[in-house]
């Protein structure tokens, strides 16, 4: 899995990674589920992990309610204060330390199928792309009202830069799901 590496000034150069960071996200979700059958996505790897349809629900569910946060009603911040960027593209796929997701993301059988979970993700990541593309505000100049269970309080751009990395981070979620024991058992792969 390949990394972003942060830059450091320039609005467009704050893009290009942006749009990296969410491209990568996204490519690396989507190869991690292909191939997954409907049967196989349901397989819990241990009965205190989730499955690759709950870990994609959860992938889905996220990104609309981290997009919520970054069109949503933030707050004023100095556009030159603390910048974690590089922080948050390190630590956002390193998955030595768990976080327990929001009640809001938690997997509840949202989706019926694994197909309609990706679809329900890849149009969002679709919206969230469209908004970096077209935006000409200065991201790092406002906040998410929302703070980050890791991070604590986050400019607009960090919390893009987290949807980015959180994609991946399940991305590598998912095959350890398909790595695991019990789903190789049950599929033969």
């Amino acid at each position: 899995m390949s990394t972003v590496t942060a830059t450091k000034s320039g609005a467009g150069l704050d893009k290009a990674t942006l749009l990296e960071a969410l491209r990568k996200g996204e490519e690396a979700f989507l190869c991690s589920v292909a191939g997954v059958d409907e049967a196989a996505c349901r397989l819990r790897p241990a009965e205190s992990r989730w499955s690759v349809l709950e870990c994609a629900e959860h992938v889905a569910v996220a990104e609309e309610v981290m997009l919520g946060l970054v069109t949503g009603e933030r707050k004023a911040r100095d556009p030159e204060g603390a910048k974690r960027d590089d922080r948050i593209l390190r630590s956002g796929t390193d998955r030595s330390t768990r976080f327990d997701a929001s009640d809001q993301s938690q997997p509840r059988g949202r989706f019926s199928t694994l197909a309609e979970a990706v679809a329900h993700f890849q149009a969002t990541r679709e919206r969230t792309l469209r908004l970096v593309e077209l935006t000409g505000e200065d991201l790092r100049a406002t906040e998410v009202t929302h703070p980050h269970r890791a991070v604590g309080v986050i400019s607009t751009y960090e919390c893009l830069l987290l949807m980015g990395t959180h994609a991946q981070r399940h991305a590598l979620q998912i095959e350890e799901v398909k790595q695991s024991q019990a789903y190789r058992a049950e599929t033969g792969k």
